[in-house]
């Protein structure tokens, strides 16, 4: 009996590896945990071959064990939430779909990455988010939503969902019951939701219902609080995830954590403290994260907890039910496709569907430019927005891309802390071309950004302000002549935004979230 139940405490855990070899420690750890699956990040990732050579040793390893064919996990979202390197094509984000106003678009993007996740032996996304970004301050969800209206949140979910299916990926649905309206990120604090059940109902948990209807096979809690349903965090609430989630909604698929790690829960918990308190609220796997050790160490104190009988063997039995029914249903085994490259294919597909999302709020008559514009490009660089992104920067894409577009272009690149020197210089060179265009990343939280806007409005070039992070900041330079929004940058998004400022496609996108008037 305690045997069996050491098995099955494991098929609770997802393990975070680090690095992309399947290092002694890593499979040591598997060993010891019997663990359902792993969550690979972008530092597991450096190109497909060795992608899908790890993979393959990992599954291998869990078919020597006698283990089930391995959960395989990913956050995968497109826009400014990807773990996959180039030559993967990583789609437009959630938000930039939504703005191409075609539900179909999310499908499209849903089977682009699905199909390039299963093809490595990824058959786990955590996306799509389901939340609503109701709030612009967002410091966490901004464009990772569809937009800030429940209804339109949940038809673009849907097809999101339905692509994944086709693709053969489990979808995992995040964050419930909502992260949409909060100002605190829950990486690095708790964020409490303050609205009663009314509310909640109809805006924060309308997607979640809609999804659920749809066969949604998986669901992400949140670490935020929302007082009207619980005094903890959702992740730990029984009256979340079994009264509401499993009860009145109707769920019957597998919950899973996210990260346990973060401040939100770790800073009061710990990691192996959350984790029982998780699975005593009705979640089914949690992801510790952390050293390999201290995620080996979360396993133990589970499998402690169910031994002194503070958690029944019957949770992690379910659990382990349930992952078995969803590998059936996915038809997941031990074995990967045979390696080929990605399909260049994709990115043809995913930039039509950024180029259609581009939506430009003002000064459509200043577009297109001529292609022998002298333009100088001013980018406001911001590596790393949130800890949820990996860290890499867009600003020598987007220069090499407007050069090629303009020939006679030059390029400044602002840092997040420019020195006087670095904006003098970038007026300077405005000063000198016949037209400007303004690159900011999240101009609301950076104020130098808006400043700057405002010396570059004063010169006698026009000046074309594309937001190319969050669509909030469109009022954050009000004498620009033209804004562009490309609701983040990934390159499909930079590629279909100098598309437009190129004139090769005309711009349709419309905002799918309320932006406050200039």
């Amino acid at each position: 009996m305690v045997r069996a139940v050491d098995d099955l405490v494991g098929q609770s855990v997802l393990l975070r590896p680090h690095g992309p070899e399947p290092t002694p420690e890593l499979l040591a750890a598997l060993t010891a945990t019997r663990a359902a699956g792993v969550v690979l990040f972008g530092d597991n990732i450096v190109s497909p071959a060795q992608l899908h050579a790890l993979v393959t040793a990992l599954q291998g390893h869990a078919a020597a064990l006698g283990l089930p064919p391995l959960l395989v996990a990913i956050d995968q979202e497109g826009g400014i939430v990807s773990r996959l390197p180039p030559p993967f094509t990583v789609v437009p984000s959630p938000m930039a779909q939504a703005a191409t106003g075609d539900p179909a678009s999310a499908a499209t993007c849903a089977r682009i990455t699905g199909a390039q996740l299963r093809a490595f032996g990824v058959n786990v996304n955590f996306a799509p988010s389901l939340d609503v970004n109701v709030d612009p301050r967002n410091p966490v969800i901004g464009t990772r939503a569809f937009g800030d209206d429940p209804a339109l949140v949940a038809r673009f979910g849907r097809e999101a969902l339905r692509g994944y299916r086709e693709a053969g990926v489990v979808a995992v649905a995040k964050h419930f019951p909502g992260h949409g309206d909060t100002t605190v990120d829950s990486h690095l604090g708790l964020p409490t939701v303050r609205h009663d059940r009314a509310r909640l109902d109809r805006v924060e948990l309308a997607p979640f219902r809609a999804a659920i209807t749809a066969g949604v096979p998986a669901i992400m809690t949140a670490h935020v609080v929302c007082p009207a349903l619980d005094d903890r965090p959702a992740t730990l609430a029984r009256a979340v995830l079994s009264d509401l989630l499993r009860g009145e909604l109707g769920f019957e698929g597998v919950v899973v954590t996210d990260a346990l790690d973060m401040r939100a829960i770790a800073d009061r918990h710990g990691r192996a403290g959350a984790a029982r308190l998780a699975k005593a609220a009705g979640a089914d796997v949690v992801l510790p994260l952390g050293p390999l050790a201290e995620q080996v160490a979360v396993v133990d104190a589970l499998r402690v907890a169910v031994r002194d009988g503070e958690l029944s063997g019957d949770l992690f039995a379910g659990t382990a039910g349930r992952l078995d029914a969803l590998r059936a249903d996915y038809r997941l085994t031990h074995a990967l496709p045979p390696f080929a490259p990605p399909d260049p294919a994709w990115e043809g597909v995913a930039v039509e569907i950024a180029g259609r999302g581009v939506t430009v709020t003002r000064g459509r008559s200043a577009l297109p430019l001529a292609a022998e514009t002298r333009l100088a490009l001013i980018d406001c660089a911001q590596p790393r927005w949130t800890l949820v992104e990996e860290a890499s920067a867009r600003a020598d894409l987007l220069r090499r891309l407007v050069g090629d577009a303009f020939p006679r272009a030059s390029g400044v690149v602002v840092g997040p802390r420019p020195t006087p020197e670095e904006l003098a210089e970038a007026v300077a060179l405005a000063a000198r071309s016949e037209a400007v265009l303004l690159v900011t990343r999240d101009a609301a939280r950076h104020p130098h950004q808006a400043r700057l806007g405002a010396a570059l409005a004063d010169l006698a070039a026009p000046m074309i302000h594309a937001a190319v992070r969050g669509p909030y900041d469109a009022p954050s330079v009000p004498g620009a002549a033209a804004t562009l929004l490309t609701y983040g940058d990934p390159p499909v998004s930079l590629l279909g935004l100098v598309a437009i400022l190129s004139g090769r496609i005309a711009p349709t996108g419309v905002p799918p979230v309320r932006l406050d008037a200039p």
